[in-house]
Formats: C-alpha cells, sequence, structure tokens
C-alpha cells in the first residue's frame, strides 16, 4: 500500500482509509508549515543582505509555525518510535513481562498527553487576551498547538498502541529509521 509515494508497512496491522488520510494530511501539514517556514526565513536573509531590508513579521511567523510543526509532527514520531526511549528493560525479561511494561508505558503516555491537553486548553484561554507583538493576533492562537498537538499525538498512539504492546515494534516507514540517528 502507498500513500502519496511512501511505502509504509504496518507490522502485522492493517490500515484503514481513515488512519491513512489522517497521516497523510498530517504529514502534508507538518510539510507546508517547515517548506513555508523555510522559503520566509530564506527571502528574509536575501532580502536583508541584498535589499538591506528585512521583513519584521517573519521572524514572529517562522517562530510559530515552527512551534505548531513541531507540536503536529510528534505523533508521526511517535508511530515510528522516533522518541527517546529506554527499552533495556523491555528488551531483557519474558515477553509477557515485556508486554505488561509496553501497556503500563501506554497508560504513562496516554495519560500525560491528556493532562497536557487539559493544560494546554487552560493556558489558551489564559492567552488568548493576549497579543503578539508584531502580528497583533492572539497568543491563543498560538498556543493552541500544545492541546491540538497532544490531542493528535494521543490520536496517534490509540492507533499502533495495540501493534507495539504486542510486537514491541512500531510502524516502520520505508528510508525512515529512528534507530539509526
Amino acid at each position: 500500500m502507498t500513500t502519496t509515494g511512501i511505502e509504509i508497512a504496518m507490522n502485522t496491522r492493517t490500515i484503514g482509509v481513515w488512519e491513512r488520510r489522517l497521516i497523510e494530511v498530517n504529514r502534508w501539514v507538518v510539510v507546508a508549515m517547515l517548506g513555508i517556514t523555510v522559503v520566509l526565513v530564506i527571502g528574509n536573509v536575501i532580502a536583508r543582505y541584498l535589499f538591506s531590508y528585512s521583513l519584521t513579521w517573519v521572524e514572529e511567523v517562522s517562530r510559530y509555525l515552527m512551534i505548531w510543526s513541531a507540536m503536529l509532527g510528534c505523533g508521526l514520531a511517535l508511530r515510528v518510535g522516533g522518541h527517546i526511549a529506554v527499552d533495556s528493560l523491555a528488551g531483557a525479561v519474558k515477553p509477557a513481562v515485556a508486554r505488561s511494561i509496553r501497556s503500563a508505558i501506554v497508560c504513562i503516555v496516554s495519560f500525560t498527553l491528556l493532562a497536557v491537553t487539559w493544560l494546554g486548553v487552560e493556558y489558551v484561554d489564559f492567552a488568548w487576551g493576549q497579543e503578539t507583538p508584531v502580528l497583533g493576533i492572539s497568543y491563543g492562537l498560538i498556543y493552541m498547538a500544545m492541546p491540538i498537538g497532544a490531542l493528535l499525538m494521543l490520536v496517534h498512539l490509540a492507533l499502533v498502541a495495540r501493534s507495539w504492546v504486542t510486537t514491541g515494534s512500531w510502524d516502520k516507514v520505508e528510508g525512515f529509521d529512528p534507530q539509526a540517528i
């Protein structure tokens, strides 16, 4: 099965149409945000050094796009085991115990993501009346990346948790090995 030219092999499970669409949309939103950031920053550097003119809003926009990109990309990284993890204990015990450890980890991460979502919503509410210095938009729009990113990560976790708990392996993406980093 292919999604936008990238092969995704889903260990022992089949991926549904809506899950594939979620991954595609999530991936392309992050790619678009990073692409816009790169174009804006490079364009502003060129304008600054060639024309002695700098767009003041570019720094603010690129910072906020990076925040959103990081928060929306966390779920995609989780799907492939791209986050820092210590898995030596699960590798040193019997398979049944390893599954119990992975189950506990899923519960702890789920609880943490729910807490981040809840606190993120409260922070958005707190910051909604404050405006950014250059663009004059609500800080709540920027901070909304936290609860939305945490919720999206929770959805990705829910979709891959069963496979990871039972087999101990993550989704595979052709050409990407998170362990090689």
